[in-house]
């Protein structure tokens, strides 16, 4: 389907033919065809990412797979927002390991991306808290990867911007938390100036 679309700076604007996916099946049709094309996901990067000729969009590949709330262990198809998950596991007492500056992401988009958060210092990028991912590949073989199996494989998909092939199905762990709510102590500070007369 032709379509307008950009990313969040909403420039450069280019007409792409997009396509989409809810089932493997139907991944694994669009990619026996002999076309190029990169994977999209929300659109919010920053920059000129997954805006070409030929996309296929992730959003309708969307489902929760497993939710350990004991371990806090989360597995999901990659067109899955941020915003989507959040509001499952904090209720649950769990939050994401990193938060980049919009929520509106997809878990694929985070792992093509390698978003990190205001807390990159102690707790790295996203891809630190992958336990493993499956990876489509051109030829339409799945590929499960983590840091100890496919290890190349996982590595240059993690901040690979979707060239390796289709991030489908992506583990990780959470991060635990007491409450959604934060302890805020606010103080005022008051400047006294006074008006010297000679």
């Amino acid at each position: 389907m032709k379509k307008q679309i950009a990313n969040w700076g909403n420039y450069p604007v280019i007409e792409s033919n997009e396509e989409s996916f809810a089932f493997p099946e139907q991944l694994r049709e669009l990619l026996s065809r002999d076309e190029n094309f990169i994977p999209r996901g929300n659109g919010r990067c920053y920059g000129d990412a997954s805006l070409a000729r030929n996309t296929i969009s992730t959003l309708k590949f969307d489902k929760i797979l497993y939710f350990d709330a004991t371990a806090g262990i989360f597995e999901c198809q990659s067109g899955l927002t941020l915003d989507q998950i959040l509001e499952v596991i904090v209720p649950a007492g769990w939050f994401l390991p990193v938060t980049p500056g919009t929520k509106f992401i997809t878990v694929g988009g985070a792992v093509a991306s390698d978003v990190h958060g205001k807390n990159h210092h102690i707790e790295g990028s996203f891809s630190n808290h992958i336990l493993e991912m499956e990876i489509v590949l051109a030829s339409g073989q799945s590929v499960t990867c983590s840091p100890d199996s496919y290890s190349d494989l996982f590595e240059a998909s993690c901040g690979g911007m979707g060239l390796t092939g289709i991030i489908s199905r992506v583990k990780f762990r959470l991060k635990k938390i007491e409450t959604s709510y934060i302890r805020q102590k606010r103080m005022v500070h008051f400047l006294l100036t006074s008006t010297l007369k000679r």
